[in-house]
């Protein structure tokens, strides 16, 4: 495996992936973006469909092995680690300015969670803040995670009821998984709760947005599992606005019949302020 690495200067995530390499004595070529711009410009326009832009620009470090193409610190690592096997449970930071997301261990797969653990150790130590998401499965993998001390902020992203999470993902989530994961959630000094209002996955195949009543009844789920109808808890949505039009309302109007419908489970719920 021929490995080239396109970094920038002064880039934190780019020296994480360095350290990684030469820590498992991996070979592989530096190319600096700005040093060496034609070579770089030549990569990007002959891979332009595999690289994004966050709105700083190009996130660096990019990775190229003459099959695929990886970006970002925590996406190389994982894929380093254990090829594609991490794909889904590891992608796409949101997060810039010294944070790391995109990592959702309930997502892992089994007989990965190793290398789960080896990948968010490497992001922290080399200095990365590490926002864990959980979607309430694998409090098991959570937990030891949380418990290595390499995160800084934790995110239990309720998705619906108990019908969702059986489309998306094949069962249904377990009661005692939700309630274990709300607990850490708690505990965790920078954990929240939260419904993500998002598109889900329905039993025929199709996608649409979480519907007010599955708002409700995922709010029940959680109160029934935990026993807790004071939980704090946050409506929150999958990107910073949702689509206008969904209710025929403004932004921040959209949210209040998803609070309105949680608060008869959850009475402490609020809209989240980011």
């Amino acid at each position: 495996m021929v490995i080239s690495l396109y970094t920038a200067p002064d880039c934190l995530r780019c020296t994480i992936v360095k350290a990684f390499l030469a820590e498992k004595k991996l070979p592989y070529a530096a190319i600096d973006y700005k040093e060496r711009k034609d070579e770089f410009n030549a990569f990007y326009r002959g891979n332009r469909p595999a690289i994004y832009r966050n709105p700083e620009g190009v996130e660096f470090p990019i990775f190229h092995d003459g099959k695929v193409v990886r970006q970002g610190s925590g996406e190389i690592i994982a894929y380093l680690l254990s090829g594609r096997a991490l794909e889904g449970s590891v992608t796409r930071s949101d997060l810039l300015h010294g944070w790391i997301s995109g990592l959702y261990p309930s997502q892992c797969p089994a007989g990965e969670e190793d290398k789960y653990a080896e990948l968010v150790r490497h992001l922290a130590d080399g200095g990365l803040k590490v926002h864990l998401q959980s979607d309430g499965r694998r409090p098991d993998l959570l937990e030891r995670l949380l418990a290595a001390g390499n995160s800084s902020r934790l995110s239990l992203n309720v998705l619906g009821p108990a019908e969702v999470y059986a489309a998306s993902f094949g069962a249904s989530i377990s009661k005692a998984d939700l309630a274990r994961t709300v607990a850490l959630a708690e505990a965790f000094p920078k954990g929240e709760i939260r419904l993500l209002v998002s598109p889900v996955k329905r039993a025929d195949g199709s996608v649409s947005w979480l519907t007010r009543e599955e708002a409700r009844e995922a709010a029940k789920m959680v109160a029934d599992a935990t026993g807790l109808p004071g939980l704090p808890f946050f409506v929150a949505a999958v990107t910073d606005l949702m689509p206008q039009g969904l209710l025929g309302l403004e932004p921040f109007a959209q949210f209040l019949p998803y609070r309105s419908a949680v608060r008869e489970h959850l009475f402490r719920a609020d809209i989240a302020q980011y």
